[in-house]
């Protein structure tokens, strides 16, 4: 009797890996049968067709190649020489982050800045070295990066459903909501991959600097009626608003709330409303298949003046035989375990086609 597949050390998976990839099995059946995790497995694929089968061999048992081989080198020698601008860059000479993200995008192999360092200096080339005090600079560099990771993350989302994996395994597997993968899926079927993979990062900076915070917390420990707001302690969207206002950055709900609580001063907001069992005890199977049933019926069936149904439209019938006046958000979370969502985001973006 052989090894549980588990046992078996990762090189020899690995091999398993290339030779189902190789086959042309899709990314879900080489996770489960080389029991390795989805987003490694697509990283795997995008090695091999890149690289062939001995791109996965060069890999060292965790992390990337321990080394950039001879042709990758050569490669990068004539880039040090030769001027930023043409590869994007401003400036007549390198800094250390421009050439960590400029081999991170070509080789998909991220280096600690002093190991680029040692690169350069070994190839005699520090000459073409500036060392940048620009804060700006570099956070622009760090978002560039984290922005590579999230288009990366939506590929594979994508490829995931086209694939056919259910929207509830994709939002586990890469840790992104049900509502945003709902959309990648109308997205596919609509217009392939390549509809989500040009899809742009939206928001800015997720952090303050250290001024921003300071004043933050001042602003924070003080009484909200200081800036016009009649309660005795803060709401999460008068927060959102004064950072908007100062600092002419959105941040998310969720985002302000982690934050408020890194400062320590929780106890300064009031307390989000505790959504009532009501809700648990009304969103029964019976009601999940009545929603799934009147989505598929015209809306002018039930009184509405519409040939489309909309997360509005849904919400006053819904409102109608439960009674209870639910948020758009969760109207959508309900429409998402009835499995319609998809076709409420469809013909929405049918009517709004239909318009321009």
């Amino acid at each position: 009797m052989g090894k549980p597949i588990d046992d078996i050390p990762l090189a020899q998976r690995r091999a398993l890996a290339t030779k189902l990839l190789l086959n042309g099995e899709g990314i879900s059946e080489v996770s489960r049968k080389a029991r390795l995790s989805l987003p490694t497995v697509s990283k795997y694929k995008d090695l091999v067709e890149r690289g062939g089968p001995d791109a996965l061999a060069r890999l060292r048992v965790h992390g990337g190649p321990s080394r950039l081989d001879d042709a990758s080198q050569s490669w990068l020698v004539s880039a040090i020489k030769h001027s930023p601008g043409l590869h994007g860059y401003p400036g007549p000479t390198w800094t250390i982050s421009q050439l960590r993200e400029l081999i991170f995008r070509r080789f998909g192999v991220q280096f600690s800045p002093s190991h680029v360092g040692y690169l350069v200096r070994g190839y005699g080339l520090a000459y073409r070295l500036t060392y940048s005090t620009s804060e700006k600079a570099s956070s622009a560099s760090a978002q560039t990066l984290q922005s590579d990771v999230y288009a990366a993350r939506r590929k594979i989302a994508a490829k995931m459903l086209l694939d056919g994996d259910s929207v509830e395994r994709v939002s586990k597997a890469l840790n992104i909501s049900v509502r945003t993968i709902t959309k990648y899926r109308s997205m596919v079927v609509a217009n392939g991959v390549e509809a989500v993979e040009q899809l742009k990062a939206s928001g800015r900076s997720a952090t303050l600097g250290p001024e921003a915070l300071k004043w933050l917390r001042a602003v924070l420990e003080g009484s909200p009626m200081a800036h016009g707001y009649e309660t005795e302690l803060w709401r999460n969207g008068d927060v959102q608003k004064l950072i908007k206002e100062r600092f002419g950055v959105y941040h998310s709900s969720g985002h302000v709330r982690t934050l408020v609580a890194k400062l320590g001063l929780d106890h300064r907001m009031r307390p989000p409303k505790l959504r009532t069992e009501k809700k648990r005890l009304t969103i029964n199977d019976e009601t999940l298949a009545w929603v799934a049933a009147t989505v598929k019926e015209s809306p002018r069936v039930h009184g509405i003046d519409a040939d489309h149904w909309m997360n509005g439209r849904l919400r006053t019938v819904v409102h109608r035989r439960v009674g209870v006046d639910y948020s758009r958000g969760y109207i959508w979370e309900i429409a998402t375990r009835a499995g319609v969502a998809d076709l409420l985001t469809r013909r929405l973006n049918l009517t709004v086609d239909s318009s321009t």
